[in-house]
């Protein structure tokens, strides 16, 4: 028998913490597509190809962080356009 202490740990490399899980979704399925992680990434400094050789997963955590991310830049935009219209607004 072999021993455990050599053994090799299965699973997947996250593209944005690059710790190892086995729980990920791949970036090109349609679950990636629905929660819209791609459009969601573009956010970050990096990008992602999809024939680049990097990996092409994110775990449950990074998702997590990326939509609380997303979220937060969406109510800036949205606060962004109404400090703009109140301006438009009060300058005339």
């Amino acid at each position: 028998m072999g021993s455990t202490a050599k053994a090799i740990v299965t699973g997947f490399i996250c593209r944005l913490c690059s710790e190892q899980k086995k729980n990920v979704i791949h970036l090109y399925t349609s679950r990636a597509k629905k929660l819209n992680l791609l459009k969601k990434i573009k956010l970050l400094p990096i990008s992602v190809e999809k024939y680049d050789n990097l990996p092409k997963t994110i775990c449950k955590q990074c998702i997590n962080r990326l939509e609380a991310q997303y979220e937060l830049m969406q109510k800036i935009r949205r606060s962004s356009a109404i400090h703009n219209s109140h301006r438009i607004y009060h300058d005339n």
